[in-house]
C-alpha cells in the first residue's frame, strides 16, 4: 500500500489521469457504502430502549443521539465526498422574457434616486410610518 503522500501525488499529476478516475469511482462506491450504513443505523432500534430497575421501559437519550451524530457526519462527508450525487441541490434559475437573457437598463444615479424615494414613500405609508427616512 503507498503512502498516503504518494497518493496525493499521484492525484494532483496529470499523466496519472487513469489513477485519478479509479480512485473518483473509488469514492463514489465508498459514499454509496455510506449510504448503506446510514439506513442500518437509522434501522437499528436495538439499544434505543432499555428497562429501569422497576421493570419500567425507558429512552436511553445517548445512544439515540450518538445514531443521530453517526448519521449525520456521514451525511456530511458524502455531501463533500459526492456533492453531486449527495451533496444539497439548491439551484436558482433565472431566466428574462421567453426563457432568453435578463435585459438590464442603464438608470442614470437621478432616476435611481428618485425611483427609491418612491419605494420609501410607498413602504413608509403602508406601515403607517410617515417617516420614510428612518
Amino acid at each position: 500500500m503507498p503512502d498516503k503522500s504518494t497518493v496525493m501525488r499521484w492525484l494532483a499529476k496529470e499523466e496519472y489521469q487513469a489513477f485519478r478516475d479509479q480512485y473518483a469511482r473509488a469514492r463514489d462506491t465508498w459514499a454509496d457504502a455510506m449510504a448503506e450504513e446510514i439506513l442500518d443505523i437509522s434501522d437499528d432500534g436495538a439499544r434505543d430502549t432499555y428497562t429501569d430497575k422497576d421493570g419500567n421501559e425507558r429512552t436511553d437519550h445517548e445512544v439515540v443521539a450518538r445514531s443521530r451524530l453517526r448519521v449525520d457526519t456521514r451525511k456530511w462527508l458524502m455531501a463533500r465526498m459526492a456533492p453531486k450525487k449527495y451533496g444539497d441541490k439548491v439551484t436558482t434559475e433565472v431566466h428574462g422574457k421567453d426563457g432568453g437573457p435578463i435585459a438590464v437598463e442603464d438608470v442614470s444615479e437621478k432616476d435611481l434616486a428618485r425611483r427609491l424615494a418612491f419605494l420609501l414613500t410607498r413602504g413608509a405609508r403602508s406601515t403607517g410610518n410617515d417617516d420614510a427616512a428612518g
